[in-house]
């Protein structure tokens, strides 16, 4: 005997959601430019970034209401995802936010 009755779940996306990148491709893309503007609805790259923040792979600005940066630590992430942020390359060799000067990470 089979059942043909209603103990299924589909698995759908809810909603529509901002584009999302993988973290490979989000390093790259920091890498070379040396910042990356994420706006405030791009939950999935923010997600990302806070664990790429967590890793020390990327540091992480949120833009204020009047346009200044403010750098956000490793809690704070978390609750700032209502407002824009910028990504920024670590400043490994001097100041967070300068392009990878040898261009290894910059698109063929």
């Amino acid at each position: 005997m089979t059942e043909t009755g209603g103990n299924v779940v589909a698995f759908r996306k809810r909603g529509t959601r901002g584009p999302t990148r993988h973290p490979k491709v989000l390093i790259e893309a920091v890498y070379a430019a040396g910042s990356l503007p994420v706006a405030a609805d791009d939950v999935g790259t923010k997600t990302a970034a806070v664990m790429l923040q967590a890793l020390g792979f990327l540091v992480l600005e949120e833009v204020q209401a009047d346009g200044t940066l403010r750098q956000l630590r490793g809690g704070e992430a978390r609750r700032a995802f209502d407002r824009p942020w910028r990504l920024l390359r670590p400043g490994f060799d001097g100041a967070p936010g300068c392009p990878e000067a040898m261009g290894a990470f910059a698109p063929a």
